[in-house]
């Protein structure tokens, strides 16, 4: 998909992307606004949200929508439901879920590691399987999940972030076998440290350290311009693809393959075959 002219005819009308008030959301935002994709944008903070939006309806012809909503919510569907009321949304971008700072494990309260399972697990579940059902019964469609280089294992002092950004990469990964089945492609991207205002607040960018920072519209080049490619993982940036080389040395898609037939030789199900 490396022409952004397909984008809107590939996955439009409408986009929704989920954590775009700022940094790697919002760059996903304006990307697809001037591929002419109309936009239903999702953030916790209303203010910087609408900022956003006006600055794109001031950019471009796209239609933009936006709603208040916490991602935690447990009415999550339901609250995303007048967002996306009468319009079809063929690409859901779900970019929320930052680091909250560095800590051991047992060093902070449990509802912080309670909040990232809700965010960055059961937020993609509840809004890929809404939307992607629609995609799939259309036979067209995209889903995006944001995920980061600390899925590649275990971490100290971000233990839950990086296991529940395993939970986005595997997630991913799955759904772009299964769905890919019926015409809807999957991406997980793999982001390293990116210069964003989260990033910023979490204090990943207060010491000098040998990882050189991405900028967010790169971040969001990138992945866009890999959705509907060959495999189901993006790494983006070249340092940080060469460090993956490394973490994950079987190459993900046939990996993924070798997964998926195993389990339908467990049960005794139709071995899906990769979109090619």
């Amino acid at each position: 998909m490396a022409d952004p002219s397909q984008l809107a005819r590939t996955y439009g009308p409408w986009a929704l992307v989920a954590g775009a008030s700022e940094g790697i959301g919002a760059s996903f935002a304006t990307r697809l606004a001037a591929a002419g994709v109309h936009l239903a944008l999702l953030a916790r903070r209303a203010e910087p949200l609408e900022a956003l939006a006006e600055r794109i309806r001031a950019s471009s012809d796209v239609e933009v929508r936006t709603a208040s909503v916490d991602l935690t919510s447990p009415t999550l569907v339901d609250d995303v439901g007048p967002l996306v009321a009468g319009i079809d949304v063929g690409l859901l971008v779900y970019n929320a879920g930052a680091v909250h700072g560095a800590k051991f494990f047992v060093d902070r309260p449990v509802g912080d590691a309670m909040q990232l399972v809700e965010l960055n697990c059961r937020g993609p579940v509840l809004l890929a399987h809404h939307f992607g059902s629609a995609m799939a019964a259309r036979g067209r469609g995209g889903i995006i999940l944001m995920t980061s280089m600390s899925a590649a294992a275990g971490g100290a002092y971000v233990a839950a972030y990086s296991a529940t950004k395993a939970f986005d990469l595997v997630l991913a990964e799955a759904l772009w076998m299964e769905l890919g089945q019926r015409g809807v492609d999957v991406l997980a991207v793999v982001a390293g440290l990116t210069d964003t205002p989260a990033m910023r607040r979490s204090g990943a960018m207060d010491h000098e350290t040998q990882f050189v920072p991405m900028a967010a519209d790169d971040v969001a080049d990138e992945a866009l311009a890999a959705l509907g490619g060959d495999g189901p993982v993006c790494v983006v940036g070249e340092a940080n693809r060469e460090r993956a080389k490394a973490l994950w040395p079987a190459p993900r898609a046939e990996l993924i393959a070798g997964m998926s037939a195993g389990s339908a030789v467990l049960y005794g199900l139709p071995v899906p075959q990769a979109r090619r």
